[in-house]
């Protein structure tokens, strides 16, 4: 993305190009893999488990998706603990997309087979928890640094700007703080990360236009939909570019790569519901009687006018570039980008942007509470690593001492945010910001 001369006006050993900045690298992501692998010895069972493993019982037990039990019967265990849930042909079912559900379920019955470990005890509830969330999740949070290293290198970014950035994401973003626990966040991100790589590098020539690798990335895009649906817009940003670059070959091996994952998702929605649409667009299936929705409490009965909670979600008690300023790099670099058309990467950089900017606009819009019970806005997390790829021009290019102190000092805010966030990550208003200056949200 920058001139490597420009790095090494800065003084830094030329072995930092080299050898040394590879294995500084590696260590980087081997310590974040090995402080989430930690952080799964203690495992919090709150709605965004318990919602899941509702279906994951119901699936095994009573090989349905339904989730509720006839009255004269005792409950699903997990059915009770959850709001996220809708209704369907007056049955009750999880409200969470279906895939990853799918891969838990498997993962259970998997290690019930061989360990004899039951959701029904509680040890067997915290190691089956364990093992999927290092399979599912610690797994995705070291893919996402692994690609995310990929794309630095790809585009040549010098070695301590690669090094800053890659520390910043894995120890200063919400990405270290929901690494340990149960989440479709994290495995979406992972699954962006690779799609943008291999968008990018396809588009930009720098990776050889071979059938595999558009494959790979309509697959990963495909995962990042029924995963996590609205970071969806990071892979169709890069998806509409390599149809422009490559209209024949990315439409052909691009559907192909996709349509496995894709297959599966709408095809169990339409089974489940009669209609292959995220139940969250249909806002009536909440309003069931006995639902918490018809009347919600807390922080999920917000009503706040949309700019202030917009104000909120970025640059207030819950605002992603106060909890985790060093994500103000991407705003650096569009700025950059906007001023000057020799910016390097520019047009990537101005359309990550414009990800981001619809991306906010549909949270604005379609919610009000700033994602329930959570660290910071968790909504905000599939766009905290393309955030960190549009500063890197700028950070690039930073070569006085007073500049680099003034960017650790952004990472160390950065990194207690994250740390606060991996201590309290299923909390509301546990936020530096609500508990100092703005106060809690309601």
């Amino acid at each position: 993305m920058v001139d490597l001369a420009e790095g090494q006006e800065m003084g830094w050993p030329r072995l930092m190009e080299g050898a040394r900045a590879a294995v500084l690298e590696w260590c980087l992501i081997a310590v974040g893999v090995l402080a989430a692998a930690v952080g799964v010895r203690s495992v919090i069972v709150g709605d965004t488990v318990t919602s899941r493993l509702a279906t994951v019982w119901s699936l095994t037990h009573e090989h349905t998706w339904y989730i509720d039990r006839p009255a004269e019967q005792p409950p699903n265990p997990f059915e009770p603990r959850t709001v996220d849930k809708v209704a369907v042909n007056d049955r009750l079912v999880s409200s969470k997309p279906p895939l990853l559900t799918v891969l838990m379920t498997a993962e259970y019955v998997a290690l019930q087979s061989l360990f004899g470990w039951d959701l029904d005890t509680a040890s067997g509830l915290k190691r089956q928890l364990q093992c999927m969330i290092l399979s599912l999740v610690v797994f995705a949070y070291a893919g996402t640094l692994f690609f995310f290293r990929k794309t630095l290198r790809l585009f040549d970014v010098p070695a301590p700007a690669r090094l800053f950035l890659l520390a910043a994401l894995a120890f200063g973003t919400q990405l270290f703080g929901y690494a340990p626990q149960l989440n479709n966040h994290v495995p979406g991100v992972c699954m962006a990360m690779a799609a943008v790589y291999l968008g990018l590098g396809l588009g930009s020539g720098r990776l050889a236009p071979r059938p595999w690798r558009f494959a790979l990335f309509g697959l990963s895009a495909g995962l990042v939909y029924t995963i996590d649906l609205p970071v969806t817009v990071f892979p169709a940003f890069a998806g509409v570019y390599l149809l422009w670059r490559f209209p024949r070959i990315a439409l052909l091996w691009g559907a192909a790569g996709a349509a496995l994952p894709l297959g599966i998702h709408f095809g169990i929605l339409t089974w489940i519901t009669g209609s292959p649409l995220p139940v969250q667009t249909k806002g009536g299936m909440y309003l069931y009687e006995a639902s918490p929705w018809r009347n919600p409490l807390g922080i999920d009965g917000l009503n706040e006018p949309k700019l202030t909670y917009l104000f909120h979600i970025t640059f207030g008690r819950h605002g992603a570039f106060v909890l985790f300023p060093v994500l103000l790099a991407g705003i650096a670099g569009t700025i950059r980008a906007l001023a000057r058309r020799d910016t390097a990467c520019r047009g990537y950089i101005l359309g990550g942007a414009l990800a981001v900017l619809l991306l906010t606009a549909y949270y604005t819009l379609h919610t009000n509470n700033y994602g329930g019970e959570a660290y910071g806005f968790r909504w905000y997390i599939g766009s905290m690593p393309m955030l960190l790829l549009m500063g890197a021009p700028v950070i690039g290019r930073i070569h006085t001492r007073w500049k680099w102190a003034f960017l650790l000092v952004l990472l160390v805010i950065s990194v207690y945010s994250a740390v606060e966030c991996a201590r309290f990550p299923w909390t509301a208003n546990q936020e530096w910001t609500c508990r100092y200056f703005l106060g809690p949200s309601c």
